[in-house]
């Protein structure tokens, strides 16, 4: 094919014409929504007068592929190239720079050739940072406005590599959100969202939120953190309502079966995706304020049951700053609640807020006289409390004796009666230092 000039315009009407220089490598070529990056000299068709080069900048060029960031023989050009290749490019004025031209070096009505070299291409950033943690290259486009919604059930062929070897190679079904259940990485399940029906796209997964993080699945024999790559095929979806299109019973019921699915996660021991199920109820119901009486009720007893149930989940993962915020959140709406008192008691407790543990524990048996939990707790507060007092006395009975007996040999140098009392200070300020770091 070197040499040949080949039409690539879809009409085949001549506006757009490839001559191959140099060869590529592989198969692959970039994507719709990839970021290329290119040398280029252009020149002018008609006399070979250069108007721009990248290569006398020393500096390649990059651009979004198929998003019109550059001309439309660009676009179509670039799109048909192979890694390490090089061609010229001659787009006729319709496909470059129209009637108009771009003045001063290019006229109207002008075709141009383009000496392209193709140096790489990354995928496009979707990873909710935009950190490059999750790329996409789109192989086949989908339907258009036909992407799955959160708890869509969605039906997909997927290939999973590393380093060039399949480890994965299979058609699931999974709810979205509950990928790990099928044996994906997050990053595929998030990657997901993104795709329309139909759509087949080459996905790239680096570092340890979005793969499968330090332990990986033994039969897949992958190290800790590996990059790894996915090809999907989002075959179909179930369509579901969002959030915002259902109605305040849609949205109880909706809740009630978050409850119930992240309390299954939770007995199993799936804390990622529990917290993700009781996420869903306050993302349901926080905001819900068109529901009377018994659903309003019902809707504030789901949503504390959201709260303290991440609360539970944060504490057995020893979060405690997550699981107080979540009982903090539960208390705005039932001051009494003796969960959520007991939680926060029991998360302060692990922070070694002994005291402030200690008031919340005695809430706890204002409000529930015969809770032995709460005693239990309390005992072992006071316990723990003890321990540290006398390790504060021991402390400063130390740097008391230290400073006494540098008093004795400054007396016994100076004949001074002045030095006890200044060593007591200076022992009584040591001590509060310490005690406040």
């Amino acid at each position: 094919m070197s040499g040949e000039q080949i039409d690539l315009t879809p009409e085949k009407d001549g506006g757009v014409l490839k001559k191959i220089e140099v060869e590529g490598t592989g198969e692959l070529k970039p994507s719709k929504g990839d970021t290329v990056y290119v040398h280029y000299v252009g020149t002018l068709a008609e006399n070979g007068e250069k108007f721009d080069s990248s290569r006398d900048r020393n500096e390649p060029f990059s651009f979004t592929l198929g998003k019109n960031q550059v001309i439309k023989g660009w676009d179509l050009g670039v799109a048909s190239m192979k890694k390490g290749e090089k061609c010229i490019l001659t787009c006729r004025a319709d496909y470059a720079y129209g009637d108009s031209g771009s003045p001063p070096k290019i006229p109207g009505g002008a075709t141009l050739n383009f000496e392209v070299e193709l140096l790489r291409w990354q995928g496009e950033d979707i990873s909710p940072d935009r950190d490059g943690t999750i790329t996409r290259s789109v192989i086949v486009e989908g339907e258009k406005y036909a992407s799955p919604s959160e708890t869509s059930t969605v039906k997909v062929n997927a290939v999973g590599s590393y380093e060039g070897r399949v480890f994965f190679d299979k058609e699931v079904s999974f709810i979205l959100g509950e990928g790990s259940e099928a044996g994906l990485p997050e990053g595929v399940d998030r990657a997901l969202r993104r795709f329309n029906r139909g759509e087949k796209s080459a996905i790239h997964l680096k570092g340890s939120r979005f793969t499968y993080g330090a332990n990986p699945p033994a039969e897949y024999n992958l190290p800790p953190n590996a990059e790894i790559d996915f090809t999907i095929f989002l075959k179909d979806f179930e369509k579901v309502k969002a959030s915002w299109e259902l109605t305040g019973d849609e949205k109880l019921e909706a809740a009630e079966a978050a409850k119930a699915r992240g309390t299954m996660f939770l007995q199993q021991n799936k804390y990622s995706l529990a917290l993700a199920k009781y996420a869903r109820i306050v993302e349901l119901l926080e905001y819900e304020k068109t529901l009377e009486g018994d659903k309003m009720e019902k809707r504030n007893a789901l949503l504390i049951a959201g709260y303290l149930n991440s609360a539970l989940v944060y504490s057995k993962q020893n979060e405690t700053v997550e699981c107080i915020k979540q009982c903090d959140k539960a208390l705005e709406i039932s001051s009494k609640n003796v969960k959520a008192l007991y939680r926060k008691a029991h998360a302060l407790q692990q922070q070694n807020d002994i005291e402030e543990a200690i008031g919340l524990y005695h809430k706890v048996l204002e409000l529930e006289p015969t809770n032995k939990a709460a005693v239990q707790q309390i005992a072992i507060c006071k316990q723990k409390l003890a321990e540290i007092r006398e390790k504060e006395k021991k402390r400063f009975r130390g740097m008391f004796e230290k400073f006494a007996a540098r008093d004795e040999k400054e007396c016994s140098a100076t004949d001074s009666g002045s030095a006890p009392e200044k060593n007591f200070q200076e022992a009584s300020t040591s001590a509060q230092t310490e005690m406040v770091s």
